[in-house]
């Protein structure tokens, strides 16, 4: 029985990027003139006092450098080393691992895809591996669960926005957005809530204003060291702010914006003699600005606790005004 011929198969190769280059292997495939590197005029195949080998590396303008030189340029520029050279590579951060950190390492705003599962699980792993090398911040059971189903309701909930490293930590942080903090302390319990002996194992706080000074919850901490990490390895160079997210309610698919709010600063009288109130948002300002809010575009109970705190009173800030009665009502009293 004949044998059927498979067609071949060719992968595409990938295009080159500035970070693609080729060692050579032998002096024959240097020219004469180009018998040392041009950066640290070192003979190409010796061996240094240090013991290492001089190896020349061709990169795609066709430039030949030794490996260490190019290495070391490579940490500080993607261009070729010689200024005359004009070619030209894109970068190419889906294909090359030093392309997407070059990306990463030079943008001066990287922001996080929200995305739950992958993030929940890899907050999972980090706080494991935290916790199994220190005592003081090791959960119960219980506690750990409550938090990772926070973790992972709050990551849904805002999912596919676009966030800073700093600016999700604030989100996921349980006490900082909470409305009634009294509530999430007899929640969570007041070991999670419990400082850090050493607040320095734990990177600076992005607003200095979020809790008194040695008062940070030291799982806010954690959450701050993980999502900075996290956002060096996948950290993307976007300039959009959030996108629009599709959630679905009661089988009705409905298209909703929810930005996370931290706080209430201010509140004034508008000239409609209603209460309003200066929120302040995820972001610290960068992102949006604080912005005046009527009570009504708040969730229920959001604002008692700070009415209660400043002595407010919805029913003083505009006073009813008297209802003028009926025209039936009037004819009735003119008839008595």
């Amino acid at each position: 029985i004949p044998s059927r011929k498979q067609p071949k198969t060719t992968t595409k190769k990938a295009p080159p990027c500035p970070h693609s280059m080729s060692m050579l292997r032998s002096t024959r495939l240097l020219s004469a003139e180009k018998k040392q590197c041009p950066i640290c005029y070192e003979q190409y195949f010796t061996k240094l006092p240090d013991g290492n080998e001089v190896i020349p590396v061709r990169m795609a303008c066709q430039h030949t450098f030794c490996r260490s030189c190019i290495e070391t340029h490579r940490s500080q520029d993607i261009k070729c080393p010689f200024p005359w050279c004009s070619a030209e590579f894109p970068i190419q951060p889906d294909s090359c691992e030093l392309c997407a950190y070059w990306v990463r390492s030079n943008c001066d705003d990287l922001v996080l895809t929200v995305r739950a599962h992958e993030m929940t699980k890899s907050i999972e792993n980090a706080l494991d591996e935290f916790c199994e090398g220190q005592k003081h911040f090791r959960l119960a059971k219980t506690h750990k669960r409550k938090l990772l189903t926070h973790v992972r309701r709050t990551l849904t909930r805002f999912e596919w926005q676009y966030h800073s490293g700093a600016d999700l930590a604030e989100v996921l942080d349980p006490f900082l957005l909470a409305i009634n903090p009294t509530d999430i302390l007899n929640f969570y319990g007041k070991k999670l809530r419990a400082p850090a002996p050493d607040p320095s194992v734990f990177p600076p706080r992005n607003d200095p204003d979020d809790y008194p000074q040695g008062d940070e919850p030291w799982i806010a901490g954690f959450f701050r060291q993980w999502a900075l990490e996290y956002e060096k390895e996948n950290g993307e160079d976007k300039y959009g702010w959030g996108v629009w997210s599709s959630k679905r309610k009661e089988e009705e698919e409905m298209w909703s914006w929810d930005w996370p709010f931290k706080r209430i600063v201010a509140h004034r009288v508008d000239a409609n003699g209603e209460l309003v109130y200066l929120a302040k948002w995820v972001g610290n300002g960068k992102r949006w600005p604080d912005q005046w809010i009527n009570r009504s575009d708040f969730g229920d109970g959001t604002t008692a606790l700070y009415d209660q705190a400043h002595g407010l009173s919805h029913a003083s800030a505009k006073p009813k005004a008297r209802k003028a009665p009926t025209k039936s009502k009037a004819r009735k009293r003119q008839k008595r």
